[in-house]
């Protein structure tokens, strides 16, 4: 895959995990929040109907002789109604028939053998609509329908049209029968059984959500949006990471010639090939590679490629260039492959301008490095971070001179070739080899070999070339 491509799909993923995330979240977190109301609305829907549950036994101590009651009992309930919100009235049954109601004298005959319970009956005679009651039996021939305001659920209401199922019944507020599979006139329900539900008004319910999980959702879309960023550029880095790790970036050498054209050594170069054999522009990989501090990692994929090439077939002389950072140099893989490779060549570690030396004991790692007959160079020198106080307080073998003062030869002959003279005194008397970079032209490479440049490097010469190409290509020239 390209580079190119990796920023997008990376940015995808990350979008479908921030999406799946946030909508299996969000989906949670709405169906908990109509699970609220839910449950809310049983708690204080049973609570209402546990009112009687709870009392049963203190109405039959008060109302265990009951039958017709007298005007003293009458009152007594009455007051017990009044007292309970829930209670719309109490009917007293005797033998069969309605003697007493505190909504109104009734003298009517009822249905036999019903069990004591909660009951819903289908049809009430005075508003049409279902009624809930309690049936509590007092004595052998007195029993009491204890008979409960219709619904008001308010808090299921607020999200739609709320209901209770008792059974094969569905009421909603007010009692209204929202469903009804019952062919019976009393159905006994009980009270553990009852399911509250809600037909949800989307538009409602969303807005009500959002207004009380707002912070919520904000902290939620702020931690995913973080979290998709970091997983971006874990992505972005661990592609990087395996196209080095598999030799994907490969090393493309660019040679050095002396005054005479004579190929001395090369430059080692990292290119991106893809899978389809485009080759990716160095600008495209190489920042990013030094941003991420992955540069040790493809310095030591660049020197094992090189030592398991032919390349160093009769290479004792030949001088190959690599570049690297101040971190590369403190990485133990590095030195190992550093020190094998300088056994078979003259080994050139270049240290790029793009990052500064931070370290106090880099000039203690050099040496060490010294040691097994490893060389150093700073790269496109006065530019970037390649300052002249890096010459005083580092040892270097070679300065690099950048391209910028190598095209300026063309258009600012007078300044550019003053300028070029003083690195190249100043490097006589640093006692430093000079390598000029980017030649293009002939008369670019005459100045400078008037100026004593004995080293040279650029497309006037050759260009950067795969290893197959540079091995073919040193077999054929003259031993430097």
């Amino acid at each position: 895959m390209n580079i190119k491509y990796i920023k997008p799909l990376s940015i995808a993923i990350s979008l479908l995990v921030f999406f799946t995330v946030f909508g299996t979240v969000f989906t949670i977190m709405y169906q908990n929040f109509i699970h609220t109301f839910l449950t809310e609305e049983r708690r204080i829907s049973l609570e209402e109907l546990r009112v009687v549950k709870e009392e049963e036994l203190a109405f039959k101590q008060q109302f265990s002789t009951l039958a017709i009651p007298d005007e003293n009992q009458q009152q007594a309930l009455t007051k017990i109604v009044a007292k309970h919100k829930c209670m719309s009235s109490i009917g007293v049954i005797h033998n069969n028939y309605f003697v007493y109601s505190t909504y109104g004298k009734r003298d009517r005959k009822v249905k036999k053998g019903l069990e004591p319970g909660f009951y819903i009956k289908q049809k009430s005679m005075l508003t049409s609509n279902p009624v809930i009651y309690y049936l509590l039996h007092l004595n052998d021939k007195t029993s009491i329908r204890i008979y409960f305001k219709p619904l008001t659920l308010e808090v299921l209401d607020r999200i739609g049209e709320g209901y209770i199922n008792f059974g094969g019944i569905q009421l909603a507020t007010n009692n209204k029968i929202l469903k009804n599979k019952l062919n019976i006139v009393h159905s006994r329900f009980d009270l553990d059984n009852i399911v509250t539900g809600v037909n949800i008004d989307r538009v409602s319910v969303i807005k009500l959500f959002i207004k009380r999980k707002l912070g919520y959702i904000c902290s939620l879309s702020i931690i995913l949006l973080v979290s998709c960023y970091l997983l971006t550029k874990k992505i972005e880095r661990e592609f990087i990471r395996y196209q080095i790790r598999h030799h994907r970036i490969k090393p493309y050498l660019q040679p050095i010639v002396d005054r005479d054209g004579h190929i001395i050594g090369a430059e080692i170069l990292a290119r991106w090939i893809t899978n389809k054999g485009e080759l990716v522009a160095p600008y495209l990989f190489i920042p990013y590679i030094e941003q991420e501090k992955l540069t040790p990692l493809l310095t030591c994929s660049l020197l094992d490629q090189i030592y398991n090439s032919n390349v160093l077939n009769n290479a004792k002389a030949f001088k190959l260039s690599f570049n690297l950072t101040e971190l590369c140099l403190f990485e133990p893989k590095v030195y190992a492959l550093s020190k094998r490779l300088a056994q078979h060549c003259r080994l050139v570690l270049e240290f790029t301008e793009s990052t500064p030396f931070i370290r106090k004991d880099t000039p203690k790692k050099m040496q060490v490095y010294r040691q097994h007959g490893v060389e150093f160079a700073i790269d496109d020198y006065g530019t970037g971070f390649s300052a002249p106080h890096y010459l005083t307080e580092y040892k270097f073998d070679y300065l690099k001179i950048d391209k910028c003062f190598i095209d300026n030869l063309n258009d600012n002959k007078e300044k550019s070739t003053h300028l070029i003279e003083s690195i190249v005194f100043l490097a006589k008397k640093l006692n430093l080899e000079l390598v000029a970079e980017g030649i293009e032209t002939d008369n670019q490479a005459a100045i400078l070999k008037t100026l004593g440049i004995r080293y040279f490097q650029g497309f006037l010469f050759y260009k950067p070339m795969y290893l197959k190409a540079f091995s073919q290509l040193i077999a054929k020239s003259d031993k430097p």
